[in-house]
C-alpha cells in the first residue's frame, strides 16, 4: 500500500507506535538515519528503511509533499525532531505533524518549527499515574485495551456552539462522566494547539470549539460524544 504516514525514528517508543499503526491497518513507512536502529526495528518484524532526514530529496522520495498525509517526529534528539519538522513543513504546508519532545523546553521550539501537536511522554505517564489514584477502574480498562484484548480508541470531541458544556467548568463535566472513558485533556483553540492535561488539576472553563481528548472503547467514546454534543445536561 502507498504509505499515508511517515514515522521517523526506530527507537523503542517509535516501534510501539509502529505496531499501533500496523494493528490499525494504516499504511506507513518507518525511517531512521541510524542503520543500527533500522536493523533493530527490522528484527522486530517491521519494514524499516534507512534515510537521511536532512536531505530534502530523500524526504520527497518517501512521499513528503506527495502522498504522505502525516509525519511522526520520534527521533532520539529534540534538535533532530525540530529540524525534521521545519523541513517537512517547508515541503508540505498542509502536512499533519506530530512530534515527541524529550525535554519540556523543546515543546515551544517544535511548535514554532511547524508541529501541529507535541507529546511529552513523561507528562502522559504522569497523567496515567494520577488517573491510577483517582479512577483505578479506568486504568484497569486501559491495561486490557492497550494490549489489544479490547478495542481502544483515542478521540477528539469538539464542543459545538449548542452544547450544554459551553461555559461549564471541567470539574462539572467530570461529575457527569458515567462512560468508561479516560479524559486525557482539553485543547483550547483560543490559547493555541497545546493540550491542557487533565492531570494538571486545572479547572478549565469550557467553551464551544474546545476539543476534549478521550480514550476508551468505541461504544463508550460514542456515548461520551453524544453527551458532549447534546444541548441538555444529563440528569
Amino acid at each position: 500500500m502507498t504509505p499515508r504516514y511517515a514515522l521517523f525514528g526506530c527507537n523503542a517508543l517509535a516501534i510501539e507506535v509502529a505496531w499501533r499503526l500496523t494493528m490499525a491497518k494504516l499504511a506507513f513507512v518507518m525511517l531512521d538515519r541510524d542503520a543500527t536502529l533500522v536493523e533493530q526495528a527490522r528484527q522486530e518484524g517491521l519494514a524499516a528503511e534507512h534515510l537521511d532526514y536532512t536531505d530534502d530529496d530523500a524526504l520527497r522520495a518517501v512521499g513528503i509533499g506527495g502522498n504522505v498525509e502525516g509525519v511522526f517526529c520520534m527521533l532520539r534528539e529534540d534538535s533532530e525532531n525540530v529540524f525534521l519538522a521545519i523541513s517537512a513543513r517547508a515541503l508540505s504546508p498542509g502536512l499533519r505533524i506530530v512530534a515527541v519532545c524529550r525535554s519540556p523546553e523543546a515543546a515551544d521550539k517544535l511548535l514554532a518549527a511547524g508541529a501541529d501537536k507535541v507529546v511529552d511522554p513523561y507528562e502522559v505517564s504522569g497523567a496515567r499515574v494520577h488517573e491510577l489514584i483517582e479512577r483505578p477502574e479506568v486504568v484497569e480498562l486501559m491495561e486490557h485495551t492497550v494490549f489489544g484484548l479490547q478495542d481502544l480508541n483515542i478521540a477528539e470531541v469538539t464542543i459545538p456552539v449548542s452544547s450544554w458544556l459551553h461555559g461549564v467548568r471541567l470539574n462539572q463535566l467530570r461529575k457527569h462522566m458515567t462512560q468508561n472513558v479516560l479524559l486525557l485533556g482539553v485543547v483550547d483553540r483560543e490559547r493555541g494547539k497545546d493540550m491542557i492535561f487533565s492531570a494538571r488539576g486545572i479547572d478549565h472553563n469550557l467553551d464551544y470549539d474546545d476539543v476534549l481528548v478521550v480514550i476508551g472503547p468505541q461504544r463508550d467514546v460514542a456515548a461520551f460524544q453524544a453527551m458532549v454534543t447534546s444541548d441538555k445536561a444529563p440528569d
